[in-house]
């Protein structure tokens, strides 16, 4: 049985990739499972909390928040999706938030 999570990441997913024009969707090379798994290997025992995919000064990103196990802090990474590179990688606290 998935979990919650599972479900909502899903769920996410097909409504960021149904909202997407037909020009983004055909200018991301790197596919959001991709990113994820990008994302979630510089955070070991993290998960994904929210993930979007944005144009970020003229770039097209993957955006993703995740957890950090035993702490409330939250790694905010973008990944280029064009060419998975990592571009940023900050800590957010609660507060930031």
């Amino acid at each position: 049985m998935k979990s919650l999570r599972s479900i909502g990441r899903t769920i996410c997913l097909l409504v960021v990739l149904t909202a997407l024009p037909a020009s983004l969707d055909a200018a991301t090379r790197i596919r959001y499972e991709q990113a994820e798994a990008t994302a979630l290997g510089l955070v070991p025992g993290g998960a994904v909390m929210s993930s979007n995919l944005e144009r970020e000064n003229g770039r097209l990103v993957w955006l993703f928040d995740i957890s950090i196990p035993g702490s409330r802090n939250l790694r905010e990474i973008q990944v280029d999706a064009s060419t998975g590179a990592v571009l940023s990688n900050p800590l957010e606290t609660p507060t930031d938030r």
